[in-house]
């Protein structure tokens, strides 16, 4: 990746916990491209009894699945992760963070609009639900276009079997300055 230094990931998470007060607590996970380390900051939670600031400094993290350190493509959001005894999902990610995965797509596969149409793709086989017939029931003027929050809401169905980042790969591809989503161009390149 080019200029991997000052390139960095950055996504919103929670605390996956038992415990409610640990649930309501908001986070940022960092991961640097540049050494493959990562740093996770505690938000400011009204009310919540903890701090903001630094809940593990930057260094590198061994995933306890693999025994290896964490390599780029761990990270997409939904993704779990497990970092310092505490277990995190990634809820979101930044638009520089979504951009950066987009164009180095061959480091992480959710980015991948074919990847993720392939895999959608996969999913229709086994499912009875027809993407085109979900888009056509929204689209009742037949334009070929439905509002972005009912596209986002036709993918979230496909869900787990589709990552919340595949969803939102799917939604940033044919995404249109009005607000409005080309469903016909992604029944195209799906071919149905």
């Amino acid at each position: 990746m080019d200029d991997e230094n000052t390139q960095v990931l950055n996504f919103s998470a929670k605390m996956i916990s038992d415990y409610p007060e640990d649930r309501r607590r908001q986070f940022v996970v960092s991961y640097y491209l540049c050494d493959k380390t990562m740093a996770v900051f505690e938000m400011q939670v009204p009310n919540s009894g903890f701090r903001a600031g630094k809940f593990l400094q930057r260094t590198r993290v061994r995933d306890p699945k693999t025994k290896q350190f964490f390599e780029p493509s761990a990270f997409y959001v939904g993704a779990k992760i497990h970092v310092s005894g505490r277990n995190f999902e990634l809820l979101d990610a930044a638009p520089h963070t979504l951009c950066l995965m987009e164009a180095h797509s061959d480091d992480f596969p959710e980015a991948d609009i074919a990847t993720v149409i392939q895999n959608l793709m996969n999913v229709c086989l086994q499912t009875t639900k027809s993407v085109r017939a979900l888009f056509e029931e929204k689209d009742t003027r037949k334009t070929g276009f439905v509002d972005v929050e009912d596209a986002r809401a036709i993918f979230k169905q496909f869900v787990p079997k589709l990552t919340p980042h595949a969803v939102i790969t799917l939604v940033r591809a044919f995404e249109k300055d009005d607000g409005t989503y080309e469903y016909n161009l992604l029944l195209n390149y799906m071919r149905v």
